[in-house]
C-alpha cells in the first residue's frame, strides 16, 4: 500500500507525468493542504490566471470541501476534480414529504398530472455513470451576449435622456432595445450593459473566441450536485409555501460544495453545449404559471430536464432575453 507520503510526492510531480485534467475527487482530497496550494498554483502558472484567495474550506448541506478559486480577465473560476461519478436522479429511492405530496397532488389535479414518481422521473435524467475530466468551472453564470457599458456610452446617456422623470427612484431600467442601466441611491449611473439578441451557436462561437466553452449536460450536473444523490443539491426537502423567487435567503441561494453560485433561480436556466438541453430551471414558466410549489423548487433539481422547454427554446419561435451560459475552463 502507497505510503500519505509517497502518494503526496507522486500527486505533486503530477504536471509532469499527466494532464491536470485527470485530477480526480479523491486525488484532490487526499493532498494536504500546503500540496493542494502548490498544485493550484501550478494550474495558476500553467494556465495564466491568479489564485485570488488560493484555498478555503466550504461547508454545504453537511458536506466539507477544499475549493480551489482562480480569475482571469474578472471571471472568477473555482476547480471541479473529475472522476466516474453517478449522474441523474432514481425517481423510484425519492421519499417525498406529506407537503411536497400534498402540493404535487394539487397540480395533478389542477394540470392532469401523472402520480409523483413518474413525473419526477420524467422531467430528470437518468442514472448514469460518466467519466469526466478536472477542469475549472465560472463561479457566477455569464452572458456571452452581454457587452458592459461605461456610464457615458451615447446608448446610456440617450436612454436617460429620452426618460427623463420616469427614471426618478429607479434602481434598474431595462429598456425594450437590451439596454439595462442600474442607478445608485444619488440616481447615478453605477453600470450598464447591452445585450444582443443571439442564437446558441452564436453564443457558444463568443465563449470559444474567450477560449473558453460552456458546460456539457454531464458537467452541469456534476458541477451543481457535486456528487450529492438526493434530488436538490442540498436534500431531497423544499420549501412548501412559496417558490424559490420568494425565498431571498436560503440553501438555493448559497455557493455549493464546489463554490459556484448555481442552480438558485429557476427563471435563470442555463445553455449547455447541446442547443436543447437547458440546466438550473425552466424560464420560470412553472413559477410565472402558479402550477404548484413543489413543481416550482423541482426546476432547480440537480438533475431537471425539461425537454419540451429545451426544444422549444432551440426551435425558430423560441426566445430568451438573455443566453446564461457556464463557462468551462478546459485543463491541459
Amino acid at each position: 500500500m502507497t505510503s500519505p507520503r509517497l502518494r503526496e510526492q507522486h500527486v505533486r510531480s503530477y504536471p509532469c507525468a499527466v494532464s491536470y485534467a485527470d485530477l480526480t475527487c479523491a486525488q484532490w482530497n487526499d493532498l494536504s493542504d500546503g500540496a493542494a496550494h502548490r498544485l493550484a498554483e501550478e494550474i495558476a502558472d500553467r494556465h495564466g490566471l491568479t489564485v485570488p484567495v488560493g484555498l478555503q474550506d466550504t461547508v454545504y448541506a453537511g458536506r466539507s470541501h477544499r475549493v480551489a478559486l482562480f480569475e482571469r480577465d474578472g471571471m472568477r473560476f473555482a476547480l471541479v476534480p473529475g472522476g466516474r461519478p453517478m449522474l441523474g436522479h432514481d425517481a423510484a429511492r425519492f421519499r417525498p414529504t406529506s407537503d411536497q405530496l400534498a402540493s404535487y397532488a394539487d397540480s395533478a389535479e389542477e394540470y392532469g398530472l401523472p402520480p409523483l414518481a413518474e413525473y419526477v422521473d420524467a422531467m430528470t435524467s437518468p442514472v448514469r455513470t460518466v467519466e469526466l475530466p478536472a477542469m475549472l468551472v465560472a463561479v457566477e453564470a455569464f452572458d456571452p451576449c452581454q457587452v458592459s457599458l461605461a456610464p457615458d456610452d451615447p446608448r446610456v446617456l440617450k436612454l436617460i435622456a429620452s426618460q427623463g422623470a420616469q427614471l426618478d427612484g429607479v434602481s434598474q431600467f431595462r429598456s425594450a432595445g437590451g439596454l439595462t442601466v442600474e442607478f445608485d441611491q444619488t440616481g447615478q449611473v453605477a453600470k450598464a450593459r447591452a445585450t444582443t439578441d443571439v442564437s446558441h451557436d452564436e453564443a457558444m462561437a463568443q465563449l470559444a473566441s474567450d477560449g473558453l466553452r460552456t458546460t456539457t449536460a454531464d458537467e452541469w450536473e456534476w458541477a451543481c450536485g457535486a456528487g450529492a444523490t438526493t434530488l436538490f443539491r442540498w436534500g431531497d426537502d423544499c420549501p412548501n409555501d412559496g417558490y424559490p423567487y420568494d425565498y431571498k435567503t436560503g440553501m438555493h441561494h448559497e455557493t455549493n460544495l464546489w463554490g459556484l453560485a448555481i442552480g438558485q433561480d429557476p427563471y435563470k436556466h442555463e445553455a449547455t453545449t447541446e442547443g436543447t438541453i437547458v440546466c438550473g430551471g425552466d424560464g420560470g414558466s412553472t413559477t410565472c404559471g402558479g402550477s404548484g410549489f413543489f413543481l416550482g423548487w423541482l426546476a432547480l433539481a440537480t438533475a431537471y430536464r425539461d425537454k419540451d422547454f429545451g426544444q422549444w427554446l432551440a426551435s425558430g419561435d423560441g426566445y430568451a432575453e438573455e443566453i446564461l451560459t457556464r463557462p468551462v475552463l478546459e485543463l491541459t
